[in-house]
């Protein structure tokens, strides 16, 4: 993997510089770490000795503090101590000796060879002497480090692994004041990402940048380790372009060297603690007493293989480092792990079961131990596995307590679970297709409803099973579930109806009150009700947060809902603001496989702002996440995304690839985002130099939303029309801005007017407003437009102003790529049709350019004439240069 940067640890070498130069010893240290005994100043500081635990990164903080001496004029020694050294006397020091001396045993003469050596070395200059596990010197080395640090002969930087006894010379160096104790902690999570970025070439998701760090815990070698071991396995890989952590990894290998040092000095009992809490850490010392001796457990807490806490009123342990699990977990044999698992399943059964994940520990280890004792135990951990988005996790719960106990609810639960993974071809296998009669119909027409809509998209169908359930218990669920198909399918209005409904009903749970809530800010937001989308999500962020242990979801979806809602109503800073902080909470969270939606919404964000390269990144984080947990069929929506942020970035092959990907994965369902879908093909054809088409296509999107009643995405899609080429969209601009009424529809219907009146100061007040929205890329085009008015009317003074501004606007936009942003003002003069062939001349033939846009090759060279005459110049290169483009070589 080469050779990392020094990262992290900028506090503490900020201190041993302090002890090394004239300024003296400062106390503290860094992130992460501390001194004790720092009343050493420069003068008269004789060192400083680093301790931590294996694999922390004392030995390369010691190496930098001596390459740091070099660079100050010092003369520089290491010195590195082993097991195997320790036996024999001055061995470790040997390297400090005159040239052809032997170290025979014989102390005294050692000890002044050596220091007239290092006497000879410090005549001008100072010496500093690294010295690496300090904890292994042998008696007569540690003795001559100890007389070269108090006759001041040398500064010492010496390492010592924490809990390992060090020799009375060494300790004697920070005792006596003569030098600080640097407790060395763990590196910060900053430092740990800047390390992953720096091995893996390429985006990483955000649940295995989680994984990564907290199976680390800020240990750059388990980390180094890890990702070695993770990327030769092929656990670590590329998944749509983005690097994914399996979820099956164990580590294997150099990793396992970190323990086993560890275990070896362990009594008999000690291993089976550590092994229970590798397979159920963390447990209660309660629980752990039940199967294990207090002295093992003891034994365990006093080798720091285990720690103890505190949580509310229990005490619990787990191990002291991640790793610990893992390799544990990686070397039980089969039968050995199963046998555990129920044991620890057994002694949590005899218990009340009183706290919440009791249940979900209860259900895993009953199924990971091979025998399903309490079956509805299980169907309730599925549940919370759903609940937590571990839908992996719960399909194996699901299966293993439908096959326990057969019966209605368990085929439902299985069935609920197939579909949220997006299979929902085996889901309706599972599901009975004839309702069952009795207690059992609820739950059945429940699934039904999301197996028929998300799986085919047949709303009808999905209503007509909800209607069962009227009357009966359930009836809130249904219609909390009729709520989202509602929105989903685009009926905004309708949502708003059903959502007052339900909360005007005292019986309504607080699950089907947090999805109504839910879908109704969404929706308000796409019919442009900014102060009911407010309202709504204000009412179930409060019933969210009182429910949030019982309902992890529900703050997730409500933050969705309203990133969702500023985005169509056309506030981007808002929405990408409200996605990007709900995706950093998830990730820190107990459920950060619940970050996808957050990810994708901020992409789709990050593209209309005119940023194509984050958006990018955040897109094809939120396909990979989306794999085998598409529960709403976001994945359609998203690809099209990135083939719209491609398409954005200037790369038309590109995007024409996303898109099609993209028509793969839909179906009849979602038709809310059919309109942005269309819009995205729009732009992969205006990529590909296909403006009228482009032109035709966001005219169909913007008749499509109108359709569906979605006013807001309709003034975005007509507004496109004219960006694209088009024309005629600025009555019903302003007819939709008379309905809206929203910042967003009025700065459209603004900027529509100055673009077809040329009027420079109304487009500078467009992109003003604009600006406010954080519609960068849109207000750069104003801006760009706001130029040429001004160069038209005569007004030089504004129109220099007005560049320096359009100027500054698009250098936000990552480079983006648009007809208003690109060559505006060089190809104002030519006709649509001929800025069409004008742009696919410079990287095309004109049979190519006839191709694809349905034309004869004599109609494109006319088109082309009509264009070096217009612009006065003579060929495609003159074309290609003027427009600062290459044309490629096989062009005529």
């Amino acid at each position: 993997m080469g050779s990392w940067p020094f990262v992290g640890r900028d506090g503490e070498l900020d201190t041993i510089r302090a002890c090394l130069g004239p300024g003296g010893a400062r106390g503290g240290g860094a992130e992460g770490g501390g001194t004790q005994g720092g009343g050493a100043r420069g003068g008269s500081a004789k060192g400083i000795v680093i301790c931590g635990e294996a694999g922390i990164g004392k030995t390369r903080l010691a190496r930098e503090m001596l390459a740091l001496a070099e660079t100050l004029g010092c003369h520089t020694e290491w010195v590195a101590a082993t097991a195997s050294l320790a036996a024999i006397p001055f061995a470790a020091v040997a390297g400090l000796l005159p040239a052809g001396q032997v170290p025979d045993g014989e102390g005294l003469p050692v000890l002044a060879a050596a220091a007239a050596r290092v006497r000879e070395h410090g005549r001008d200059r100072r010496v500093v002497v690294g010295v690496d596990d300090a904890h292994l010197l042998d008696t007569g080395s540690a003795a001559l480090i100890g007389h070269l640090a108090a006759q001041h002969l040398a500064f010492v930087v010496a390492t010592c692994r924490a809990g390992e006894p060090v020799p009375d010379t060494i300790t004697a160096l920070w005792k006596d004041g003569q030098a600080p104790w640097l407790d060395l902690g763990t590196l910060p999570a900053s430092a740990v990402d800047r390390l992953v970025d720096h091995t893996l070439d390429g985006d990483v998701d955000g649940v295995t940048r989680r994984r990564l760090r907290d199976l680390a815990a800020g240990n750059p070698l388990a980390l180094r380790e890890l990702l070695s071991a993770a990327v030769a396995g092929q656990a670590l890989h590329r998944r749509h372009g983005v690097w994914h952590l399996a979820g099956h990894f164990r580590p294997r290998g150099a990793v396992q060297q970190l323990l086993a040092d560890r275990l070896r000095p362990l009594g008999a009992r000690t291993p089976l603690v550590l092994e229970l809490l590798a397979c159920g850490e963390p447990l209660p010392l309660a629980l752990l007493e039940r199967l294990v001796d207090a002295a093992a457990i003891e034994e365990a807490e006093a080798h720091g293989l285990a720690v103890s806490e505190r949580a509310g009123e229990r005490v619990q342990l787990r191990l002291a480092h991640p790793l610990y699990g893992e390799v544990l977990r990686a070397g039980l044999p089969a039968g050995r792990a199963r046998q555990l698992w129920w044991r620890l399943a057994g002694a949590l059964l005899e218990t009340p079961l009183r706290r919440r994940d009791d249940l979900l520990r209860a259900a895993l280890w009953q199924v990971e131990g091979g025998a399903v004792a309490r079956a509805d135990i299980v169907r309730t951990g599925a549940r919370q596995a759903v609940d937590r988005a571990d839908l992996a996790l719960a399909e194996r719960l699901a299966r293993a307590a439908g096959q326990a106990e057969p019966c209605v609810e368990a085929d439902a639960l299985l069935a609920r679970v197939l579909e949220y993974r997006g299979r929902s071809a085996e889901a309706a296998a599972v599901l009975r297709e004839q309702p069952p009669a009795g207690d059992e119909l609820p739950a059945w027409a429940l699934v039904r409803a999301e197996t028929l809509y998300w799986g085919s998209g047949d709303a009808p169908a999905a209503e007509r099973a909800l209607d069962l359930v009227r009357g009966l218990p359930g009836e809130d669920l249904a219609e909390g579930i009729r709520t989202w198909i509602l929105l989903f399918d685009g009926r905004c209005a309708a949502v708003l109806e059903v959502t007052e409904r339900l909360l005007a009903a005292r019986s309504a749970s607080a699950q089907s009150a947090i999805w109504a809530t839910a879908a109704a800010t969404a929706a308000a937001g796409f019919l442009g009700r900014a102060a009911d989308a407010a309202a709504y999500h204000r009412r179930g962020q409060h019933l969210a947060e009182e429910r949030r242990t019982e309902l992890p979801w529900g703050v997730v979806e409500l933050s969705i809902a309203r990133s969702l809602a500023h985005l169509a109503m056309g506030e981007l800073d808002a929405a990408w603001t409200v996605a990007d902080e709900g995706y950093r909470q998830v990730l820190s969270g107990q459920s950060p496989m619940m970050s996808a939606g957050h990810v994708g919404l901020r992409g789709l964000v990050e593209h209309a702002q005119g940023r194509p390269d984050s958006a990018g990144r955040s897109l094809r984080e939120a396909v990979s996440a989306l794999d085998g947990r598409d529960t709403f069929r976001l994945t359609h929506l998203f690809l099209a995304g990135l083939a719209a942020a491609t398409a954005l970035g200037g790369a038309g092959d590109g995007a024409r690839g996303w898109m099609e990907r993209a028509d793969a994965t839909g179906n009849d369902a979602n038709r809310l985002f059919a309109p942005w879908t269309v819009l995205a093909g729009a732009w992969t054809l205006a990529a590909e130099g296909r403006l009228t088409d482009a032109t035709h296509t966001a005219a169909y999107a913007a008749d499509l939303a109108r359709g569906l009643g979605l006013p807001t995405v309709e003034a975005s899609a007509r507004y496109d029309v004219l960006r694209l080429g088009g024309n005629g969209e600025c009555r019903r601009l302003d007819e939709l801005d008379g309905v809206l009424r929203t910042p967003f529809s009025g700065a459209l219907a603004a900027a529509a007017g100055g673009l077809r009146h040329g009027d420079g100061q109304v487009l500078s007040a467009a992109a003003d407003s604009l600006v406010r929205l954080g519609q960068q890329l849109l207000a750069a085009e104003v801006a760009t437009g706001a130029v040429r008015a001004y160069r038209q009317a005569g007004l030089a003074a504004r129109a220099a102003m007005a560049a320096e501004r359009a100027a500054a606007l698009r250098a936000g936009c990552e480079g983006a790529v648009t007809p208003l942003l690109n060559h505006e003002n060089v190809t104002a003069v030519l006709t649509r049709r001929e800025r069409e062939v004008a742009l696919l001349a410079v990287h095309h033939s004109s049979r190519v350019i006839a191709e694809r846009l349905g034309l004869s090759v004599a109609t494109v060279n006319n088109n082309l004439a009509r264009v070096y005459g217009k612009l006065g110049v003579g060929n495609r290169a003159r074309l290609a240069a003027l427009l600062d483009a290459v044309p490629p070589g096989d062009a005529p």
